[in-house]
Parts: C-alpha cells; structure tokens; sequence
C-alpha cells in the first residue's frame, strides 16, 4: 500500500508535464498531494521522497501557467506582425480597387462630356488612362440603349462584339437595364473571364446620358498581382470574397485546418474581402525561454524541498520537545498531587484553565472554570479578599502576589497558599498549595500561645494585645471600649469540697455562658484561678456595658448541674471605660481592680464602676431595679391616654394608652428610663397585665360616653408577646370588662416581631381571631420588610414622629411620608402620623391622604376623666 500510494503520486505528477490544460493539471497534483498526505495520515510517518513530490506539487501548476503564458506572449507577438502585414496588403487592395474604379469613373465623365466620338477617339482616351496608372480591366465597353457601341483593347474578340444588343444576352441585359432605371452603379461577379482571370464587372450610367452605360471588366489577378508588387510576404495567405452568401477563393490556403492564422476583412461595394495568413515557417515556440522557465521551476522546486525539509526537522525537534514537555507535566502533576498543589491560567480573566491535581483539590470534573465559578470555591468572608489581590496583578499594580485564604470542597474548608503572577504572554497564572495541616498546627500552636488549654478564653498576654487594638480602634472612630473584671465568689471554697477536676469543669461552664452573654466582636480572658475578664469593643455609650454586667451576672447565678449535683456560683464585677477612665491597658485593668475590689468591700454579687459619673447612673438604675417590682402593690403607676384624631371628620378615632410613674423615693420616673429596665428583667410582663387590666376596666365604665368606634389602643412589648399566658389574661379580662373585642387594638413595634418566633406569630394569630386590631407602631425605625407587613395581622400602620418633624424640609422627607402613606393604603391600611405639633403639618398630612392624626396640636396625654370634659369639644384641625 505505501509503494502503491507513492509511485501514483509520481505518475500522477509525471502526468502533469503532458496535461494540455491548466485544469487538468492542477486536479493532478491535488490528486497526488491527496494520496501522499492519506499515506502520511496512516503510517504517522514522513519521508524525503515525500517531501520532494510534495514541493513538486504547486511547481507544476505553476510551471503549466507560466509555459501557456510565455508560449501565448510569444504567439500574440507572431501574430501582430502578421496582422500588420495583412493590413498593408488590405490597404494596397483598397487602393488598387480605388485607383481601378477612379479610371472608369474618369471615363464616364469624359463620355458624358464629349457627346459623339468614333473608336479611334475611345481608343486614345483609355490609352492615355493605362499609360498614368496601373490599370487591371480586362476590357472597357460603352453601351448605348443596351448595344455596345465601343470596346477597349481593340482585340478580335471585342471588335467583334459591336453592335451585339444585350437585351439577347439573359445574363447581362438586366444589369444593365438596372442601371438605366436607378441611374447607380451595378457590380456583379466574380466572374471568370474569356482570358481565364477571375473578375468583377462594374457598370456605371453616364451623367445626363440616359441611354448610355460604360462596363468594365475588372481583372482580380492583376489586381492581387498589382497589390503584391510592394513588398514580399514571409507567410502563406488565404484571400476569400464573399457576395451575397456566395464565396470565391482568390486565393487559395496554403495551410491546415489547424494552422490557427490570422483573420482580416474589410468590404468594397457590397464586396467582403477575408484573408487568413500564418508565418512561412509556421508559429515558432520560444524554447530558449521555455527551458529558463523550466530552470527557474527546478529552482523554486529545490527552495521548497528545502523548506519544506527545514520546517519537517523542526515539527520533529518540536514533537521531541512536546513528548518531553508532556513527560516533564506528567511529573510536574505527580510532583503537585504530593506537594499538594495546583495550577491554573487564564487568558481573559473570565474563563480558568485548572491543572488536573488542581481540580482534583476543589473536587470539580471540570477542567474549565468561570470567573463566578471560581468565586463560589473561595470561602465568602475571603472573596473580597482574593479580588483585591488578584485585581492588583490584572491592572499591573504589581507583577507578583501571594496570599492565603480558605478554599470550599465538597468535603472540607482548605487553607491555601495563592500566587498569582502574568507570564511571558499577559496571561494571569496562579498557584495554589494546600496549607492546610500548615494552618491546624499553627493554630494548636497559637491556642496554646493565646489561649487557655482548659477553657479556651484567651490567655492574659493575647487578652493584652486585643484590649490594646481595642483602644486604638475606640480613638480612631471617637467610640468607646469596657473593661469587665470579675471572679467568682467563694470558688476556693467549691474547690475544697468538690475537688479540682469538678473546679475546673465548672470555669469551662462559666466560660461557655459568659461568651453567650457578649458579641463576637468582644472578648473573653481567664486571667487567672476563677478571674476573668471581658472587653466590650466599640460602644456608642459607655452604659451601654451594663446590660452586659447584668447578664454575666445573671448567668453565672443560674444553678450548675454536674453529675447530679446542683453548685450556686455568684460573681462580682468591676468597670473601667476608655477613654472616661484610662487610655492605656494597664491603666484599665488597674483601675478595673479598684473598682472589683471595691464592689467586694461594698457588696459581694454585684459590680461597680470605676468612673463616679456611671457610678451615680448605675446607684439610679439599682434603685429602679429596687422599687419597680413593688410600684404596682403600692398603686404608684397610673395611665394617661392621647386621643388620635380623624383627618377627615376631625373626631376621636382611638385613645392610645400610656404608663406614667410615680415614685414617693424617686419621683416622677421617665417610661423612657424604667420601660426598658422593666423589659430587662421580665417585669414587663407583670406590668403590662396591670396596664391591660385597669385600661379595660376604665374603658367599659365610660363606654356610654364615648362613640360606638372608638377602639382603644394599647402598647405591647416583645416579652408580652413571648409570654404563653398572654391570649387568655386578654380573652379573660375582655369578658369581664365586657368590651368588643374588636374595639381593643394592640400596638407593636418593627423590633418585637423582627426575629418572628413561634410564640409571636401564634400569639398574633390567636389575637386576631379574637377580632382584636393590630397597629405598627415607630414605622420606619427598624429593618422590617414588606413581606414581614404582609404576613402580620395589621390594620393599622403608624408613622414614626421622627419623619413628621422632619417633613417641613420637603424634597426626600416629604416623598418618604408620602411613600409610607401609599404603601399603607396599598396593604390596606389605615396611617396614622405620630407628633403631629403644627397646622402645616396637619394641611400637609390631610392632603397626602393620611387618615388618622395624633400629637400635642391636638391633645397632650392625660387622665382619662380630664379627656372626657373634653370629648364634647372639637379637636383643632
């Protein structure tokens, strides 16, 4: 088969050489080009001989187009030289036929001038006309009413035809007739004449001579004979008249029919002259030309061998050099799978090429990522992470980068080493190597560094360094940073009973509560023993840190069960702020001491600030937290109510409840300031009971003095929510006070029903059912939502006050209201606006549609029996 191919490439090239068109041979080389390249497809192999038949492919098209072409070149040049000649020889005949018709025409003249003249007359003229020019009739006759009356050359013959009438000759009486009648000249032939020449018979009519006719008889031969004397024709001619479809060979060819001559014709009198000429010695072939030609072609031909040998030792080098690339990757992938590593390119930076072990590593069958595919393997909190850093190589900010960050598998979170560097080419390149076990040592060594082995809190050294970038970080954003210092009470005392081990379970239980008491951006240290220590980083206000005091000390009192057996724990805590108290760590923690030790000195089981200021606000809050669980026993809170006013029909719509307190130790006491401690420590429960049980009961005993629908309206905090007696205390004191259910509406904030447990949502739905309204009170304070709206069983949305004093700014404040307004009515919805203080604010309110209006231009709270002397009059609107 492989000997088979070659020898009909080499034929079929060999073939080329005796192709007599172009077509031909092109088809033949492609043929040969096809069979060598389906032999080099199969065998995977390539030859010398194969590369020679193939440079000798486009040669020999080519060499076929440049031979055709000089060769044509060459005959083009033959053939306009002949074609020169003939238009000489052409041009000779013209004139001879010319200068042969000139000298009848002369004649005629001369007859129709003279009149009568004899013979001897005729004889002289036509004389004279020979001897001045070259003259080719045959003969000259003058017919008078179709009889010949005179004859040129006196010869016997045409002496002997005076006299005869034409009209008795068929073949020339109506030729001559025509010419009488038309008055026009008349040539008829070719004919062959008594003397053996081929002729042409020209009669012409003498001018105002009606009868008369001058014939001549033209001789060609002598004509042809005449027009050669010129000049001697290297080449053979053939001379064709045409007439009337009717053909005369003058001149008879000389050469074959494939001779290909030279065609040239031109018409006398109706009369087509063609002639056909080839050189003497035939169309000569260049062949000193040629055979340059086919030198040049060996040359190309060799050129292409050459190259084509050069780029084959290159494609061979480039295999080897391909076969060991594709041995060093094998290595270098075996290499990455134990270094545990991986590679990646990218040349748009929106599509990945990943190296096998890579893809292996991310635990993807595709070897082709996307840029956001790529994105959702790196771990979330690192994304912005890794596009910073990968951005900086993009945008040539610098060459080189490395980094680490978490890489998410299918089965586990990796910490990987990156580099991301632009190669040779601009293509962004990265390497990954998993870190991983790298991290976990690091990170049992930094626990052991920084944290403590038994409960995990950080350790005194580790605490120092974070308080310190806590107080840097409180200085650069103006906030505030706390200190807590506690330990626990009598635990040297649990340690003796109960023994170590049990100690030290219960630091590792006091450990877990405290990090539930605080954020995950705070801080919790075992500094030493049983004392701890907490900071509280980015505070808005320092008070803010006794909430959390509170709930340490809370949680470390709640019972510890171990082993069935039941250890009360109390703690004692001491405060020092930044930057109120100190600025420094050791200042801090100094001056926590001071203030832990005097809370111990003082009373054990509670906490003390060092700052005399919070001291003062904290003595305040204890006495709340002192005489609140007593104030309803002691009928020391009252309610005050504020009416909400129809826009409309400017009449009371619904009284809204309010909890005042007064204290005979404290005073008037603000809701602003008990309220949230009462929330803190469960009390709102209670209180809020109190509040729903003395508001029906003075609602149902001034019923008949007030309109049919006006609701009352009752604030509801989130503990009251949560509190599972909540739906029967309210069905229960409904009965007994014997109000509608749907004339009581309870008002809740965003923030009660943000996390939307399962006790809020029942507890809202068993309400509703009752027929009980629902109203959102502080709209626009929290991070509710529309579908949170949708979902709650609402009749009522109430905007916060904060907007309606803003409104007199217009622009966005205004459009905001508006907003509320129309996403109220949208959920069906009735709005009320809160702190309504001006006329402007009611006109403004009245016509952005809002239909209820509550605040001080109205009513300030007050007692119920002072707001009903005021029922009868009408608010102002």
């Amino acid at each position: 088969m492989f000997k088979a191919s070659l020898v009909a490439a080499v034929i079929l090239l060999g073939a080329t050489y005796f192709s007599p068109s172009i077509g031909l041979t092109i088809a033949l080389s492609l043929t040969a080009a096809t069979l060598l390249g389906l032999q080099i497809w199969r065998t995977r192999r390539i030859w010398l001989l194969h590369l020679a038949i193939l440079a000798a492919v486009p040669i020999m098209p080519l060499l076929h187009w440049a031979s055709d072409l000089l060769i044509e070149n060459s005959r083009n040049d033959q053939q306009q030289k002949v074609l020169a000649d003939l238009n000489d020889l052409a041009n000779r005949l013209e004139q001879q036929l010319a200068a042969n018709e000139s000298h009848l025409n002369a004649m005629v003249l001369l007859v129709s001038q003279v009149g009568q003249f004899d013979q001897v007359q005729y004889q002289q003229w036509l004389a004279q006309l020979v001897t001045d020019q070259p003259f080719s009739f045959l003969n000259v006759a003058i017919t008078d009413d179709f009889v010949l009356t005179h004859a040129y050359p006196e010869t016997e013959a045409n002496l002997g035809v005076i006299g005869v009438d034409l009209r008795t000759v068929s073949d020339q009486w109506r030729d001559v007739e025509r010419v009488m009648t038309e008055r026009r000249a008349v040539v008829t032939g070719p004919v062959t004449s008594l003397q053996g020449d081929t002729a042409l018979i020209l009669r012409l009519p003498v001018p105002n001579q009606p009868l008369l006719t001058v014939t001549g008889v033209l001789s060609l031969d002598k004509i042809l004979a005449t027009a050669s004397l010129a000049g001697t024709e290297p080449w053979l001619l053939s001379l064709t008249l045409l007439f009337n479809g009717e053909r005369t060979e003058l001149v008879p060819a000389g050469f074959g029919d494939f001779a290909d001559p030279v065609h040239l014709g031109f018409s006398y009198r109706g009369y087509v002259w063609q002639m056909r000429a080839i050189p003497e010695q035939g169309w000569t072939t260049p062949n000193d030309s040629l055979w340059l030609l086919r030198l040049a072609a060996s040359m190309g031909w060799l050129f292409i061998f050459m190259i084509l040998g050069w780029q084959y030792r290159v494609m061979r080098q480039r295999d080897t050099e391909r076969l060991q690339l594709r041995v060093q990757g094998q290595e270098l992938l075996e290499a990455q799978r134990l270094g545990k590593m991986g590679s990646w390119t990218s040349e748009d930076t929106r599509h990945f090429e990943l190296s096998t072990p890579l893809a292996e590593m991310m635990g993807t069958p595709q070897q082709t990522l996307t840029l956001k595919e790529i994105q959702n393997h790196i771990y979330e909190p690192d994304r912005e992470y890794f596009i910073s850093h990968a951005e900086q190589v993009i945008k040539h900010q610098q060459a080189f980068t490395r980094f680490e960050h978490r890489l998410v598998t299918p089965d586990a979170v990796l910490w990987v080493e990156h580099s991301i560097a632009l190669d040779a080419t601009g293509n962004l390149t990265g390497i990954l190597r998993d870190i991983t076990e790298l991290k976990s040592t690091e990170a049992e060594l930094q626990k052991l560094a920084y944290y403590d082995s038994l409960t995990g809190a950080s350790n005194r050294n580790f605490f120092g360094k974070q308080v310190q970038q806590g107080i840097a970080l409180a200085k650069r954003n103006n906030h505030h940073l706390a200190l807590i210092l506690f330990d626990l009470n009598n635990f040297k005392t649990i340690n003796a009973q109960y023994g170590h081990s049990l100690g030290d379970e219960i630091l590792k239980r006091v450990t877990e509560r405290i990090k539930s008491c605080i954020r995950r951006s705070d801080t919790i240290a075992r500094l030493s023993g049983d004392t701890f220590a907490v900071c509280l980083q980015n505070l808005q206000d320092p008070s803010h840190c006794i909430f959390v005091a509170d709930n340490i000390l809370n949680m470390i009192a709640e019972i510890i069960e171990i082993d069935d057996m039941r250890i009360s724990l109390t703690g004692t805590i001491g405060i020092a702020t930044c930057p109120e108290d100190d600025s420094r760590y050791e200042g801090l923690v100094k001056k926590a001491e001071m203030a832990l030790q005097k809370a111990k000195e003082v009373d054990r089981g509670y906490y003390r600030f060092y700052s005399e200021q919070l001291n003062r606000e904290n003595d305040r809050r204890q006495d709340i937290l002192q005489l609140l669980p007593i104030a309803i026993s002691n009928a020391e809170f009252y309610l005050v109510l504020q009416p909400r006013i129809s826009s409309n029909e400017h009449r009371w719509s619904s009284l809204e409840v309010l909890l005042r307190w007064n204290n005979s130790v404290l005073g008037p006491v603000s809701p602003a300031e008990f309220i949230p401690i009462a929330e803190g420590n469960h009390l709102i429960v209670d209180i809020g009971y109190w509040v729903i049980r003395e508001a029906l009961s003075a609602f149902a005993k001034n019923l008949e003095h007030l309109p049919d629908d006006l609701v009352l309206s009752i604030n509801l905090s989130s503990r009251q929510l949560e509190h599972r007696d909540l739906c029967r205390f309210v069905a229960s004191e409904l009965k007994i006070s014997g109000i509608p259910a749907h004339r009581l509406e309870f008002e809740i904030t965003e923030h009660s029903v943000t996390e939307e447990s399962d006790e809020t949502l029942n507890a809202l739905a068993e309400l509703s059912a009752m027929g009980i309204r629902f109203a959102m009170d502080d709209f626009g304070t929290g991070y509710s939502n529309l579908g949170m709206l949708q979902s709650l069983p609402l009749q009522v949305l109430k905007i916060d006050k904060r907007f309606v004093q803003d409104m007199h700014q217009g622009g966005k404040h205004l459009a905001l209201i508006q907003a509320i307004i129309n996403l109220g009515h949208t959920l069906g919805l009735l709005v009320v606006a809160e702190g309504v203080e001006t006329q402007e604010q009611v006109s403004t309110l009245t016509e952005l549609g809002c239909d209820e209006l509550q605040g001080f231009y109205f009513y300030h709270p007050e007692r119920f029996e002072t707001l009903l002397e005021k029922a009868t009059q009408t608010p102002r609107v």
